[in-house]
C-alpha cells in the first residue's frame, strides 16, 4: 500500500509524526494518523513512501481494531475486554477496502467469531 497524506475513509488531512527509529530500524520513518468521525486510523510509513503497519478501529466504541503488517504480511485483531486487549492472530494479511469498509468490517467479524 502507497502512503497518503489524506486519511483513505474519510479524506481528511492526517496529523503527521516523524519518527527516528521505529521497529528496530534507522531512517526517518512516518506516523501519520486520522481520528474522524466514527474511525480511528495509524499509518506508518517508510522513507519511499509504502506503507509498513495500518491500524484501525472497527466500531464506534474503539473496542476493535485491525492491524495489518504489510512487510510480514500477517494481520492482528484486537479485541478489548475489561479495558485489556485480546489479540487474535492471522498468519496471513487482509487487504482493507478503503474508503467502504462494511465487507472488511465482515470479514474480521468472521474471524473474532471463530476464534
Amino acid at each position: 500500500m502507497d502512503d497518503t497524506l489524506h486519511c483513505p475513509i474519510c479524506g481528511n488531512k492526517m496529523r503527521t509524526v516523524n519518527i527516528k527509529q521505529l521497529y528496530e530500524r534507522t531512517g526517518n520513518w512516518a506516523e501519520r494518523t486520522c481520528n474522524g468521525m466514527n474511525h480511528s486510523l495509524q499509518v506508518v510509513a517508510t522513507p519511499k513512501g509504502k506503507v509498513d503497519l495500518l491500524k484501525l478501529s472497527l466500531n464506534p466504541k474503539y473496542s476493535k481494531f485491525l492491524e495489518i503488517d504489510f512487510v510480514n504480511q500477517k494481520c492482528r485483531i484486537i479485541c478489548m475486554k475489561d479495558s485489556k486487549p485480546d489479540y487474535i492472530d492471522i498468519a496471513k494479511m487482509i487487504e482493507p477496502d478503503f474508503p467502504d469498509l462494511v465487507k472488511l468490517k465482515e470479514r474480521v467479524l468472521l474471524y473474532v467469531t471463530f476464534s
